[in-house]
Parts: structure tokens; sequence; C-alpha cells
């Protein structure tokens, strides 16, 4: 008789009591050690509450990634909605990621399906979806708080005219409702005259607001609070908590201290353990690397999982810090067939090394003294090569 392995998995005890609170997409309730900085967003954005329509407001949130600063932004929306319904206010929040949404055209696009679901995909330019966006709001009497989140990301590959034609869209109403107002989120937005005018980059210069890394000491209150709530009582030792937070200190990143809190759980249901020990969040540690984004490779197409493949085996094979695009096409193809994939040209190859190297998950440079002939040579300076091929293969389902 064939073995049910579904039915052996789900009679299974587990520590976990509701998994899904690890994961990246859950904000709480309560936000610890980012208490001020929730009440500084309430301080500028009251307006919008008190004298909806006079003014508009545009913010930029920094920090290193792991600072709490989307789960802030969210929360901070959530509870303006609800003191905007309260008061009968219709204001509407939207969070748009700009390594999904990458061209204006598509950060519109999605603005304006938010309230008109069934509008087309084609046929308008960026110009007209943005005009149509205040139509709908000046119609139906809506304010609009708008998050871009990965702005800097947005900005290195399209530049930062989509910032310009918001904030100036607001600007030129001086006698109608301001609509919309904007938060931007990143590691680091660059902001220049060369692509603002001066009252625009002037008011934006004034409202930066920066997450530091979290202290060891903050990173404990979050994933105790974090591993109540996940995991069934007295299942994770205090002491299982204390190392994750001594590992994940370095960076002061909250996400892949959650992340190794939550491998830690899952090693313990692998062996039906009925405690979180701490060797399992060292093992937790081994698996994984704090550069390996779940929430960067999960939005990547395909094609240029495929490409990364194809950069972690040459390099693996190499053992040399770099390879150049020669060699890391020729495995493309390779690892195409393997998939069933039909390789690109070698421009479109080129256009993706750069995608990649602006994500962060491949360094590149030009050729130098010894080398024929000019070419783009590619690394790894973050991420070993075989754990990279290691995560990329599961990502991929083989």
């Amino acid at each position: 008789m064939t073995h049910d392995y579904i039915e052996d998995e789900l009679s299974r005890q587990s520590v976990f009591k509701s998994e899904q609170l690890l994961s990246i997409d859950y904000v709480p309730e309560k936000l610890p050690h980012r208490e001020s900085e929730l009440k500084v967003l309430a301080q500028s954005f009251k307006t919008l509450i008190t004298s909806p329509g006079r003014t508009s407001q545009k913010f930029i949130i920094e920090g290193p990634v792991g600072t709490g600063k989307t789960a802030v932004t969210k929360r901070f929306a959530d509870q303006m909605i609800q003191a905007a319904e309260r008061r009968g206010i219709r204001l509407h929040k939207l969070h748009i990621n700009c390594r999904v949404s990458k061209s204006a055209y598509l950060v519109y696009l999605r603005i304006l399906k938010e309230f008109k679901p069934k509008f087309p995909r084609r046929g308008h330019s960026p110009e007209e979806l943005l005009q149509m966006v205040v139509e709908v709001l000046d119609e139906e009497d809506r304010y609009l708080l708008l998050m871009l989140d990965e702005l800097d990301y947005f900005i290195r590959q399209r530049g930062a005219d989509i910032l310009y034609d918001l904030t100036r869209l607001m600007d030129d109403r001086l006698n109608a409702p301001q609509r919309l107002s904007i938060i931007g989120i990143g590691r680091k937005v660059s902001l220049s005259e060369d692509i603002l005018d001066s009252s625009t980059l002037s008011t934006l210069q004034r409202n930066i607001l920066r997450f530091e890394q979290y202290s060891s000491e903050a990173l404990y209150d979050i994933l105790k609070e974090r591993s109540d709530m996940a995991f069934e009582e007295n299942t994770v030792m205090d002491e299982t908590l204390q190392l994750i937070c001594d590992i994940a200190s370095d960076r002061g990143d909250a996400r892949y201290a959650i992340e190794l809190l939550w491998r830690a759980g899952k090693q313990a249901d692998s062996i039906n353990s009925r405690k979180v020990i701490p060797d399992y969040a060292r093992k937790a540690k081994a698996d994984t690397h704090p550069e390996l984004r779940k929430e960067i490779f999960t939005t990547l197409p395909k094609q240029n999982s495929l490409l990364l493949l194809a950069a972690a085996r040459q390099l693996k094979e190499n053992r040399g810090a770099y390879i150049t695009m020669g060699e890391l096409e020729e495995m493309y193809q390779s690892v195409c067939e393997e998939y069933n994939e039909e390789p690109r040209a070698h421009t479109q190859v080129w256009e993706w090394v750069q995608d990649l190297n602006s994500h962060g998950l491949v360094d590149t440079k030009r050729s130098g003294v010894g080398q024929r002939g000019q070419t783009t040579l590619i690394g790894l300076s973050d991420v070993p090569a075989e754990l990279l091929e290691h995560y990329l293969l599961e990502l991929l389902g083989r």
C-alpha cells in the first residue's frame, strides 16, 4: 500500500500556532521601538483629517533593509483610514511596490484600477492615466494616500520624473481640493535639483524620516512579541530568541531575525521536536543568508532567475571573483535548455544584467588591463555562489 505522505504531514504536531504571523507580509498591530516614527507621521499628516483638501503632504522614509519602513507606513496608513472613516472623510490608501510596477505607466495604471478595476491596460499614455486619476478622485470626492515602496530602485532605473509629475499635479491645483499625498520609501532616495524643481526638493528634504538599525535589545522585543503570537506556548526557548538577536544584530535587521525564527521552528517540526532550541537557530543561519531577500526574488521574472542561476553556476565552476558576459551567456544557454525556455539575445541579456545589478543581486564592472577588448564582468560580493544556486533551485522547483 502506498504511503500517504500528505496525511502523515497533516497529522503531525507542530510548534507553530499561527505560522503566517511570521510572514514578511504580515504587519502586527504593535510595532515595538517604532512609536516615535509613527508619531512623526501622525503629526505631519493630520491635516488630511483636520482640513481635507486644503493641503497635500509629501514625505520620504529612508533606512536599511529590515528596519520597519514598510510595516510602519502600512500601519500608519491603516490608522489614517480608520480616523478618516470615523469623520466621514473618503480617504483611500494604496501601497505600490516599484520593483513590481517598474514604470510610471504601470504605477498610474495601478492607481486608476484601484478605483476602476475593469479599466483596460492598453490605449492611454501615462499623462492621460494620471489625469484620469485626478478626475476619478474629484468625481467621487476621494483623497488618496499613495505609498511608493522601493522608490530608490525606481529612480535609479527610470529617473525621478514620476515624483515631479505627482507632486506638480497637486501643486498646480491652487483653487481645487488637494487630493493626493505621497510617502516614498527606500534605502536611500536620491534627490537633487537635476531631477526636481526647487520647491518640491525643498519640501521633500524637510520631510525625510530616517529609520536606524534595530539594536539587539529592540530585536529581542520584536521577536518575543512575534514568537508569543506565532508559536504554541512554551515551545520557543528564550535562549533561542537571544541567539537569533545576536546573529541579526550586526545588521539590525528585523526581517532577517524573523526569518531565522521561522526557519528554526520549521527545523523543530522536521524532527518532531516540541522545543525550538538554540541549535535550530544555528542551523537556520547556516541554511540562509541575509542577502537572499524573498521579497526581491519572488518579484523576479523567470528569465531573470535563470540568468542569475547561470551566473551562480559559472562563478562556482570558475572559482574566480568575476566572469565575463560571454561566459555568462554560454551558461545561460545551458540553463535555458534545462528549463525548456527559449534563451534571449545578447542585448536583452545585457539589460537583464544591469537590472540584476540595480537590485543588488550581482556586481558589474568593466574589464581592465590584461583582458582583450572591453566587456562587462559579473560577480557576487555578498552571497556565496553555491548558496545562491541552491536557493534559486528551490525557488524554480528543482
